[in-house]
């Protein structure tokens, strides 16, 4: 068990290498060791706690719910996170921060996204957050044997010769917390900034459809346009229009009676709310709130603000093709 810890510590050291660098790709492997240390911590737990149940005594009433169990001991990474929440290793709010940074994580690894503006903080906060759960393991025996741990975990247990000191795990965690804190703390004030930044994205957009669209519409009218033309060619806006009453033949005319009657999402301007929820996360203390505030604001608007990404690529194309025509005729003139 001393080596599955001394490693685990090995890669939350590597990981505080990466992050002091203060680069982008630096930051993304810090958060892909920092994500495997915490994955690798709660996957050990679960098979404590199957170990547990067995020698509980009690086949008819087991120590852990026995599904729970089976869940946390397969490749899902919300279910470890559950067994640890019912397992009293995690809190409530640590549980949720996991789940949002797992899926940051994943979305910088798989998918590409950037995240600039946040990586790094997140890595920090994902970071400490490790240390944290790491901390809180508590196998039911300690084994030492031969052990090789690295220097980098000596760092942190002491000598090799000496690992069987329980104190030294504990130790070792708070240590690695406190030179991680030492990189910095600025987590509320990037997501506040992030979150600025697509505020004032998505107000842009519409200044633009309003202002850029033939039609000359208003900002509400802009906004219900946005979302019923993504809607309107798909089954699901077929189905509903035609269950509720649409009468219109032309194309203009089903999509603006679909934008007029279908019950949006987001039905009014939506940047003086925003701007509400932003001034709440400025103001917030609690590190594991204010990263929900801001996972279930971007969460909330992703399809609202993709549909107006979708809306003013459109008008531009529409814009530039005006464009084309003009100066075809210019020239057709001109000959």
């Amino acid at each position: 068990m001393w080596q599955f810890v001394a490693d685990q510590i090995d890669q939350l050291d590597l990981a505080l290498d990466q992050l002091a660098m203060r680069e982008r790709n630096f930051d993304r492997f810090a958060m892909m060791l920092i994500d495997n240390v915490v994955e690798l911590t709660l996957h050990q737990q679960a098979r404590e706690c199957s170990y547990e149940n067995k020698s509980w005594g009690h086949d008819d009433d087991p120590k852990y719910d026995p599904n729970a169990v089976a869940q946390a001991l397969g490749q899902a990474f919300d279910g470890k996170v559950r067994l640890a929440r019912i397992s009293a290793m995690l809190s409530d709010a640590v549980a949720d921060s996991l789940l949002y940074l797992h899926g940051y994580r994943n979305a910088v690894y798989h998918q590409g996204v950037r995240h600039e503006g946040i990586l790094h903080e997140l890595a920090i906060f994902y970071f400490e957050i490790a240390c944290g759960v790491l901390k809180a393991f508590n196998p039911m025996w300690w084994t030492s044997g031969n052990e090789n741990l690295s220097h980098r975990a000596v760092k942190y247990l002491g000598n090799p010769g000496l690992a069987d000191d329980r104190n030294a795990f504990p130790a070792a965690c708070d240590r690695l917390l406190l030179v991680g804190r030492s990189l910095g703390d600025k987590l509320i004030a990037d997501l506040d900034a992030d979150m600025g930044k697509t505020i004032e994205r998505v107000d842009e957009q519409i200044k633009y459809l309003c202002e850029g669209s033939p039609d000359q519409p208003t900002r509400q009218e802009a906004i219900l346009s946005a979302q019923a033309w993504p809607l309107a060619f798909t089954e699901k806006g077929k189905k509903w229009t035609r269950e509720n009453g649409n009468k219109e033949t032309t194309v203009g005319g089903y999509v603006d009676w679909l934008s007029k009657n279908y019950p949006w999402p987001v039905k009014t301007d939506p940047i003086a709310g925003w701007r509400k929820r932003q001034e709440s996360l400025r103001a917030e203390k609690d590190k594991h709130i204010g990263l929900k505030k801001y996972a279930d604001f971007m969460l909330q608007t992703e399809q609202f603000r993709s549909d107006m990404d979708e809306a003013e690529a459109s008008l531009s194309r529409h814009i530039d093709q005006q464009v084309d025509e003009a100066r075809e005729r210019r020239a057709m003139g001109e000959e």
